[in-house]
């Protein structure tokens, strides 16, 4: 998809990365619905892209709603809705986590993208024409070792997108799954990693992943990755032995 003259819905692009987003696909000659949580972010960015934009918690499903019905209203159709909003939790090696933690994932998670998926796919649907885009994590396809709740959901969010495909992209409805490595954004920032750690040093800037995530949606694939993430030959090497794979985790979390 070419994103010149489409209707795009981003949630979470207040700040960070969904703002680069915003920024982005405007520049590329999109009409954005900006989304947030934070009421001032939201109205700023969306004057600031020429937009329209709705704060509010996503993770209700009447606010994804709200926010479809303002788009529809406002350009008259929703050509893509990217699902971008998440939330990094916290790291507790070994902990499964208390409910706050699985609750607040599992809802931003996982049931935004529901919500997400049943406000736009009757009309994506009935014109045959529109895109699904969910944001996961490079953890769903291997495992955050110290955040059991982010792990978990970020594989439901790719198992989800994965279920979405199969049933919608014959209908039209063109899917991916946005997995990410390591963003220089503030929700990296809050792990508390010290500016030299490998991780921090690896991070792409919010202007680089917004040129990945462009090029990812011109080509349609269900997987939009980093450029050489490894991901897809750590896939390989876990199918080819998990309990290896396993063994190999296992001393990050003794």
């Amino acid at each position: 998809m070419l994103l010149k003259d489409k209707i795009v819905v981003v949630t979470g692009s207040g700040n960070g990365i969904g703002a680069a987003f915003a920024r982005r696909f405007t520049a590329e000659g999109a009409k954005v619905v900006v989304t947030d949580i934070e009421p001032d972010a939201c109205a700023a960015m969306a004057k600031e892209v020429g937009g329209v934009g709705l704060a509010g918690d996503i993770t209700q499903e009447a606010t994804v709603q709200a926010v479809a019905e303002l788009a529809r209203k406002t350009y008259g159709r929703i050509d893509l809705w990217f699902s971008n909003a998440g939330h990094s939790g916290l790291r507790q090696p070994g902990e499964l986590q208390d409910d706050s933690q699985w609750d607040l994932a599992w809802r931003l998670h996982v049931m935004s993208h529901v919500y997400a998926a049943r406000a736009v796919l009757p009309e994506m649907t009935a014109r045959g024409d529109g895109y699904l885009l969910n944001t996961a994590s490079s953890v769903a396809l291997s495992l955050q070792v110290e955040k059991a709740a982010y792990t978990v959901t970020k594989h439901g969010a790719l198992s989800l997108s994965e279920w979405l495909s199969l049933h919608y992209r014959p209908k039209g409805v063109r899917v991916s799954c946005f997995c990410p490595g390591p963003m220089m954004t503030r929700m990296l920032r809050s792990n508390g990693l010290p500016e030299d750690h490998p991780v921090m040093q690896m991070a792409l800037t919010p202007e680089q992943v917004a040129e990945v995530l462009v090029r990812g949606i011109e080509k349609e694939d269900f997987l939009i990755l980093f450029p050489n993430s490894g991901l897809l030959e750590g896939l390989k090497e876990k199918a080819g032995d998990y309990d290896a794979w396993i063994a190999r985790h296992a001393p990050a979390v003794s």
